[in-house]
């Protein structure tokens, strides 16, 4: 996949602050400190499109990247909101379930886990309500790179019986740039025409 512009356009604490431009949309998901920032600069080859911070549970709105003028990746707050208030809680589930139930123009759901937590309870939940919710998904194993491959093998197979996943996630590193070509093989599906 050939970059040719990706900029952040739209940052949204709620529906209005969607795009209505029609383009379609690929959201990343999953626990906090999951890796999305990093891997939506790793897949974009740029080092500070997405700010990945140390802190887990940082994202806390929509952020959509538009990618080549001709689809976004979205960012989603992660599942298990690492330490916030109740109330901040509570809007984030809001926008979160609110924006994978109705956008019009979410194609896909690209759910990350680590593999190094292969039985992670909140993975266990979110992946259920993500499955349950019928939008398109598949589950990357970021940060590949941090198990030698007969232990990823293991973990990845851990994971798709742990969390009743179809097949096991897709190993990906956005240190390594591993992994990237298939995925975006698998985006561009997700987004083609009808």
């Amino acid at each position: 996949m050939k970059i040719l512009s990706a900029e952040i356009t739209t940052t949204a604490a709620d529906e209005r602050g969607f795009p209505t431009d029609g383009l379609p949309q690929i959201a990343l998901a999953g626990r906090s400190n999951a890796g999305k920032s990093s891997l939506i600069n790793a897949l974009c080859g740029s080092k500070g499109l997405a700010r990945a911070s140390q802190k887990p549970g940082k994202t806390q709105l929509v952020n959509f990247y538009r990618i080549n003028n001709a689809f976004y990746l979205v960012d989603l707050p992660g599942f298990g909101y690492a330490k916030v208030d109740p109330e901040t809680r509570f809007k984030m589930e809001v926008l979160l379930h609110n924006y994978v139930k109705e956008s019009q123009e979410l194609r896909g759901v690209l759910y990350l886990v680590d593999p190094r937590v292969p039985d992670s309870a909140v993975d266990h939940q979110a992946l259920e309500w993500l499955l349950d919710s019928g939008r398109p998904l598949l589950a990357l194993a970021t940060k590949a790179d941090k198990l030698k491959k007969s232990a990823l093998a293991g973990a990845l197979r851990e994971i798709a019986r742990n969390h009743n996943l179809p097949e096991p996630p897709l190993p990906v590193s956005s240190l390594e740039k591993s992994g990237l070509d298939a995925l975006w093989e698998q985006v561009l599906l997700l987004i083609a025409p009808g």
